[in-house]
């Protein structure tokens, strides 16, 4: 951001890029000015709903070398079921859309860089319960989706919302209507203008 000359900028952010965002703010405060998160729960804050370990592809993901072996010539089948499975509208993402990801999912490595992120959970885990002793004070908006499929349907609550509370200090919690997981592709019009009313149509504040 200071090689690009932005001073104060706006970070918004989906999924696993959540916990990239949410550091971020938490080392730099002064620099992001507010932050929105798109449908992730923090590891070491997990809803109850999920358990103390997630989802059942957390825990799999994380088991050394056995998901890249499973998963070897098969990733289009693979990513196919989450892109299909935790989608309200699973036409939002096209079969041409999950050949572009399943391309670059095919490349030596590209699955294996995958895994090690929910590797990670476990020091991020420590690293977000330290950073939960003095919560972030920047303004959070946390997008939450509606219905998973995969995972029982219509579940109650706003997950990130209830997993961001105990690390920031001004959250506001809004559940996208008739969306899954992939909030941005599900319901691109109710993003930006939860966007704009956020941020505020004020390019100005970006820079």
């Amino acid at each position: 951001m200071s090689q690009l000359h932005f001073n104060k900028i706006f970070l918004a952010a989906h999924d696993v890029g959540g916990q990239t965002a949410f550091s971020y703010t938490a080392e730099h405060p002064n620099n992001v000015t507010k932050l929105v998160i798109m449908d992730f729960i923090y590891p070491g804050f997990f809803p109850p709903a999920f358990g103390q370990n997630g989802p059942w592809w957390f825990a799999f993901h994380q088991v050394p070398n056995l998901p890249e072996f499973l998963v070897d010539g098969k990733e289009r089948e693979y990513i196919s079921w989450f892109f299909k499975g935790l989608a309200y509208n699973p036409s939002a993402i096209t079969e041409e859309d999950i050949d572009v990801y399943a391309s670059h999912d095919k490349a030596p490595g590209a699955m294996r860089a995958g895994f090690e992120y929910y590797r990670a959970f476990p020091i991020d885990a420590e690293q977000n319960k330290e950073t939960a002793k003095a919560k972030i004070t920047t303004p959070v908006l946390a997008l939450g989706g509606d219905i998973y499929p995969a995972v029982g349907g219509d579940l109650p609550g706003n997950f990130a919302y209830s997993s961001l509370v105990p690390l920031a200090t001004n959250v506001t919690g809004v559940t996208v209507p008739l969306s899954g997981h992939w909030i941005p592709e599900e319901q691109p019009q109710f993003v930006i203008d939860q966007l704009f009313k956020f941020f505020g149509n004020n390019t100005n504040s970006t820079k």
